[in-house]
Parts: C-alpha cells; structure tokens; sequence
C-alpha cells in the first residue's frame, strides 16, 4: 500500500491533517488503533476561533457550531463553593442563540468565527463525516503502527490488524498517535520540560439531576469549585445530562486516596442519595512537555505527539490542528513540486517556539489560580450566609474574575502568536507585537496573522488561495510577480483590491499564505522577484 502521507492517529489533529492534505491533492492512508464507532474521549471541550476559521475553509463550520450544547444554553464560566452553593464570580459568555450580540468578552474579535464551546465528543463524528467525502484519503480503523524504517525514498511501515501485518510505503509519516507516541518513541525524540504540574481524576457522567442544582441561576458551561473538601470543576457537555466532572487530586496524596464518590459528591454539593450514571472514567497527569524536535527525516510529529500541557484556555488541540495545517501546506509543496525538501525546515521553526509559548501561558495561568484557591487562602467561612462570608466571596471573586478572563476569553492565544525565525518569510526589521493569553495588537508584521476585515459581506480569508495570495490596495497590477510565480511554479492568487485600506491594514501590498500569516508587505513590488519567489519556495539561495 504507497500513499504520499501515512498518518498514524485519527484524532482530531490526524484527521484535520488528512482532510486538508487530501484538498490539497495529495494521497493519504490514515491509520487509527480505535474502531470506526468508537466513542471519542469527552476531554477537549473548546474550539478556538482560530480552529473555526480552519472548520469554515473545511466547510464545516456551520455543523460544527450547531453541534453539542443546546441552542440556549450559555457558554459562561462560574467560579463558586459548590454547584448549587453561593457563586463568587461569574465570566459572562454566549449562548449559541446569543453569539453574534454585543457585551460579551470575545464580542469585538476580528474574525467571521468565534470559538466554541463542544465536547470532543460531538466534534470527532463531524470531522470523520467530513474526512469521508474525501476520496483520496484510505481510513484504516483498528489498524496500529508496529514498526517503521524509513530511506531516501520514503517511510516503510507495518501495521497490524486481526492478527494480520500490512506492509505500507508513503513519501511521509506523521504522528498525530497522542502523549504516549510510537512514533515519537521510535525516532527516540525526547520530551522535554515539567513531568508533573498536577493530577486530577475526571469522570464523564449521566444525570438529569444535575442540571436542577442551579435553581434559578443562569446556567454555566464551566464550573470551577472549590471548598475546603474538593477543588474542580463540572463542565456541561451537552446542555442536559451529561457532564465531566474534574476533581484535583491534592499533592503527596495518590490517585484512590480521593473517594471516587464522595468527591464527586462534594463537588456537586450533595448527598449520598444523589444518582448518576458513571460512563467513563480517567486518572491523568497535567504536565508541560514539548518535544525536542518535530522532525527526523521523513518523519514528523504533530498535536499531543509534539507537546503536552495543562488544559487552561483549552488550547491544545487547537495547537495541534494548526500544526496538522501548517504541515499539511508544507508538504503538499513538496509533493506538487513547486517546493523545495528544504521548505520543510519551516515547521520545526515555525510550530516548535509557539508551542512552547504557548504552553508556558497555560502554566503560569494554572500556577495562578492554585495560588489564588489553595487551602491556606480559602477562609472557613466562604460558604457562609453571613455578612463575613460575603465579604470573603466577593473578595475572592474578584480576584478570579481578573485571573480567568484571559484564558475564558483567550484573544491573544488565537491570533497574537507569530513567527519570527521562519525560513520561508521575508522580515523587514519590524518586531511584531507581544501578546499574552487574553490581548493581542493586530499586526501587519511579517509573520504575524492577516488581521480579518470584510469585503462587503465576505470575510477577506474567504477570498484566499490554496498556498499564497497578493493582496493589492489600489496599485498597479501585480503582472510581473504573477509572471515570476508562474515560471517557477509557485501558486500565486492576486487579489486587486479598490478599497481604502481597512483597519490594521497599514502597507498596500500583502502577501499572505493560506493560513493567514503575512509572509512580505510593502509599499511596492520587490525588485529581485525570482530571489523573492525562491525564498517562498525553499529554495537555497
């Protein structure tokens, strides 16, 4: 069996990764060790905004939006003592029916796509619907990678099914195969960083008498608790009966040393006669690790695979389709000829500094909240119906209020981030500006992502090409670059545009590839363009 790309784990990360290598052209066997009706995991519950704008070139943003929580149900955060007890904060955040209304904290991001808030469970059906209509894509469940050697003329692997080897060649092998990766183990690509941040045991469970707990109060997709017999939180997976209930498993204290039960119990606020229908159970270990490379040979890593960390701002399976796409443009370069093996040298440099980036946010933002609700700092008498008990709630909620917007409302980690020691992008001097968890400044800085504006009723990254597009405010045509682009090879879409340049947009010419990172800008076209062009290809100079 040859294919251009073997793709080893049909997660999200794997299966975004084949979907957009197929649209590109390419060939893909994509291998997963789970059986085609096996239920996904429930533990990544956000779909950042960025990840949307990848759905939307997908064609599935309106099916993904429309999935999981019911159409009223709101997507705020709520931090309190126990489920039905007193609140101390609450993150205000919209409903599906309320997305698109003003006085929300992601109201004004500049974007045709706002996060949402779906569990894993409801998203992986989606994305295999999707993979499906992909003719060029052959999907192997129950299928799992033994082994695999790899020459100058691809990747040799051998997969098992029923007992049975099945020999397989590809140009590529990519492994989207989680934290405990074969094929990062067999490349020997050690992860680096901080082994153990925390331990929680988390439980996916039934009940129709959960959602009554909130009495009166607006609901809540996420509900951070915290008293002074269990710290957690309870999150809605689907607006009614199901919910994964986290319980934080304090440190020196091993893993069934925390009552399966009770804690749940006490996380909820009820007693022993409260019912619920345990459906799956996890014990894990929150962590921050990045690998020390994405890449050997033929050879990449990507998602879980490459890096690990704690699921604040819930970020990293985002992180890791946006790894599958920068991939997937990389090598279908290759593969369609236009670029060179050496353009392949951008995704290390590219995804490997912005994981790293973005898993220390993650940590520090952990870091804070343990602080902010460690046993030391929870007075006895929060949960008090008294004037000093109320004092203490709105005390503390204040200050998690302020702590948790950023990773509730993450602006910066979905378009702040940006590349700056890429290969493949022309820089000019201009350091692009800093970000943090919950604030960006748009940019047109090489290397940082086109700031969106509408044209007319359409979204400017609707109107992108495949691999890289010249956006033209007013000039002259773009003639002779075109030209240079297509005697090379290269993939060039011109867009003329009359307007008056948008906000944020401060150079009248930007060329921007199909992930939305501007790769030059400027005020007129350069003048060596076939230097310019290789540079975009690989190509040594």
């Amino acid at each position: 069996m040859e294919s251009d790309l073997l793709i080893i784990g049909a997660g999200p990360v794997g299966t975004c990764l084949a979907i957009d290598a197929a649209q590109r052209g390419l060939n893909v066997t994509l291998v997963e060790a789970r059986g085609a009706d096996e239920p996904p995991d429930a533990k990544c519950n956000t779909i950042a905004s960025r990840t949307m704008e990848t759905f939307r070139r997908f064609g599935i943003s309106k099916t993904v939006r429309d999935a999981g929580l019911l159409d009223d149900y709101p997507t705020d955060t709520v931090y309190a003592v126990t489920l039905r007890g007193p609140e101390l904060t609450r993150i205000r955040m919209p409903s599906r029916i309320e997305r698109g209304a003003q006085g929300f904290h992601d109201s004004a991001w500049l974007t045709p796509e706002g996060m949402v808030r779906q569990s894993q469970l409801f998203l992986e059906p989606i994305l295999r619907e999707r993979l499906l209509k992909e003719v060029s894509v052959h999907f192997l469940p129950q299928h799992s990678l033994a082994a695999f050697t790899q020459d100058d003329t691809g990747v040799h692997a051998i997969c098992t099914h029923d007992g049975r080897e099945i020999r397989m060649s590809a140009r590529y092998l990519i492994g989207c195969d989680g934290g405990a990766s074969s094929v990062r183990k067999t490349l020997g690509i050690k992860l680096l960083g901080d082994a153990e941040l925390g331990r929680t045991r988390t439980t996916l469970v039934r009940s129709k008498d959960i959602k009554p707990l909130f009495g009166e109060r607006r609901l809540a997709w996420m509900n951070w608790i915290s008293n002074a017999n269990v710290s957690g939180n309870v999150i809605a997976i689907n607006g009614d009966d199901l919910w994964l209930l986290h319980r934080t498993v304090p440190p020196g204290i091993d893993f069934e040393a925390l009552d399966f039960d009770q804690s749940i119990r006490d996380l909820l606020g009820v007693d022993c006669e409260f019912q619920y229908e345990s459906l799956h159970h996890q014990d894990w270990t929150g962590r921050r690790l990045v690998a020390e490379r994405f890449r050997e040979g033929r050879a990449f890593l990507a998602g879980d695979a490459a890096h690990l960390w704690v699921p604040y701002a819930g970020y990293g399976m985002n992180a890791g389709i946006a790894d599958a796409t920068n991939l997937s443009w990389l090598l279908s370069a290759v593969i369609q000829g236009w670029g060179h093996e050496s353009i392949l040298n951008a995704y290390e440099a590219e995804r490997l500094p912005i994981t790293d980036q973005v898993s220390r946010l993650a940590m520090g933002k952990m870091a804070e909240n343990a602080a902010a609700i460690a046993k030391r700092t929870m007075p006895s008498h929060l949960g008090e119906d008294s004037e000093r008990g109320q004092t203490a709630r709105t005390q503390l909620g204040e200050q998690l209020f302020a702590l948790n917007v950023p990773q509730m409302a993450p602006e910066g980690l979905n378009y702040g981030y940006y590349y700056d020691q890429s290969p493949i992008i022309h820089y000019d001097g201009e350091s692009a500006p800093q970000y943090d968890m919950g604030a960006y400044t748009p940019s047109t800085v090489p290397g940082c992502r086109l700031p969106h504006f509408w044209i007319g009723d359409e979204s400017i990254l609707d109107q992108l090409g495949d691999d890289y597009t010249l956006l033209s405010f007013g000039l002259a045509d773009a003639t002779m670059l075109h030209e240079t682009f297509t005697n090379k090879g290269i993939p060039l879409t011109v867009l003329q545009l009359d307007a008056e340049l948008p906000a944020h947009i401060d150079q009248p010419l930007l060329l921007v590839r199909s992930d939305q990172t501007i790769v030059w800008r400027g005020t007129s076209l350069p003048k060596d363009r076939d230097a310019f062009a290789d540079k975009l290809a690989g190509r040594p100079s």
